[in-house]
């Protein structure tokens, strides 16, 4: 059972003919790599938490004040992309800072985000927890609003978007999921308590994280809901009383094109978003949809004044 996240990778280390220079320094808990074809490489931290100690990379734009939002972005399953160039181009552009956590390693070795993979069975955490303890450790840390906090999560990060929407929805102020997943077992067993904003980027021809659901577990990794009815569960809940939708062409392709379904005019204001790429494949999307500046665009329409 191999989930796209580390085809992908492949795919890249094979089509981009990289030349890596590194100079490593290291002192007290960080660690900083340069790249000679990735520019600077975020950062590298130390956490502890419980008995073990945790891996965490930060971007911070050399212009950032003090209080600034934070986006933490959650990787794929077993992904060896562990940040994002250009969600740090548009952290420069915008202003914020980028946190990209490392995941356990499950029952196949492959890091991950507990979200109920059958390889996942064994992992002790409580993802939730987690990440409460390092939003107090990166805002403290780095003098980051403590409010202003975002998650943007990849396939299995974006699956966890779901889990922490219906689990702990007020742990981020907005959720975004790129090719993620709502598995049955979440839909189930829990119910939503609050508003929350969430944004879904999603191609409709993703052979991993199928649009259709998956209720018969064909791909092995449980089964799941399709992913326009986990949008809009969000949607009801969130009480969207107005739905609109506009059809663009992706940015590779005039002849491919993207649907977007926009729920909005909830009493909270909390609107719910879902970007359907046509003929699209499991991936971040960049390559037809500007996906990390539509996902802070998204955010940043939920920023809060602490003052």
């Amino acid at each position: 059972m191999i989930r796209a996240d580390k085809i992908i990778d492949a795919f890249t280390a094979i089509s981009i003919k990289l030349s890596l220079s590194f100079i490593i320094v290291a002192f007290s808990s960080a660690v900083t790599v340069n790249a000679s074809n990735d520019g600077m490489l975020p950062e590298k931290y130390t956490m502890s938490y419980g008995d073990t100690v945790r891996t965490y990379r930060m971007y911070l734009p050399s212009s950032i004040g003090d209080g600034a939002p934070l986006v933490v972005y959650t990787h794929g399953y077993g992904s060896k992309t562990r940040w994002r160039d250009d969600l740090n181009a548009v952290a420069d552009s915008c202003g914020f800072a980028v946190c990209y956590p490392d995941g356990l390693p499950d029952s196949r070795g492959n890091d991950s985000w507990k979200v109920g993979y059958p390889s996942q069975a064994s992992m002790d955490i409580n993802e939730a927890d987690f990440f409460r303890h390092l939003l107090d450790e990166v805002t403290a840390r780095f003098n980051l609003s403590r409010e202003n906090v975002f998650m943007a999560g990849w396939s299995n990060g974006g699956d966890l978007c779901y889990l922490l929407t219906y689990t702990d929805p007020a742990l981020f102020r907005a959720y975004g999921s790129v090719g993620g997943l709502m598995y049955e077992d979440i839909y189930k067993n829990n119910t939503l308590t609050l508003p929350v904003p969430f944004i879904e980027i999603h191609g409709d021809a993703d052979e991993f994280a199928m649009w259709q659901g998956d209720h018969l577990n064909t791909g092995g990794w449980g089964p799941y809901i399709p992913v326009p009815f986990a949008v809009a569960a969000v949607a009801a809940n969130n009480r969207c009383t107005t739905q609109a939708i506009d059809i663009f062409p992706t940015k590779r392709d005039a002849n491919r094109m993207v649907k977007r379904t926009f729920y909005s005019d909830a009493p909270s204001d909390c609107d719910v978003v879902i970007y359907e790429i046509e003929g699209g494949k499991h991936s971040w999307a960049d390559e037809d949809v500007d996906t990390s500046k539509i996902l802070w665009d998204f955010f940043s329409r939920y920023l809060v004044d602490e003052n």
